[in-house]
């Protein structure tokens, strides 16, 4: 009774390791996430204001010469630039790793190092290791 005693303690220490690492996974992973996002949104806010500008300077120099076809050149070239980096951001997404890989490949070991061990202790692998 005190094998299966420590047996059922060493599992519910062991589960409650990887708990906490899992919730350290996911903590860090959620901070990771704010941070991008918030490069991300400032990045974009700066980059669309810079973007604008340029538009503004360019029509206004080509408007003489080339009437709206300037503006419609460059709105083919922002929606096919769009189109690129939609497709890029969605191809990264389809290839990320998934989520807590690194604990569910480490709960998969435990499963099998516990599982394993309980075969090893077999009555027979008993006997040989009581008379051996």
């Amino acid at each position: 009774m005190g094998a299966l005693r420590r047996a059922a303690k060493a599992a519910s220490s062991l589960v409650l390791a990887r708990a906490e690492f899992a919730a350290l996974e996911l903590t860090q992973t959620g901070a990771d996430a704010l941070r991008w996002l918030l490069w991300a949104l400032a990045a974009t806010a700066i980059g669309t204001l810079a973007l604008l500008t340029l538009t503004a300077t360019i029509v206004l120099v080509l408007w003489e010469r080339f009437g709206w076809f300037t503006m419609a050149f460059l709105s083919l070239l922002y929606a096919g630039t769009t189109g690129y980096l939609i497709h890029r951001l969605w191809r990264a997404l389809q290839t990320r790793p998934p989520l807590l890989q690194q604990t569910l490949s480490e709960l998969v070991k435990d499963r099998e190092a516990l599982f394993h061990a309980g075969h090893d202790a077999s009555p027979d692998r008993q006997h040989e290791q009581a008379s051996g």
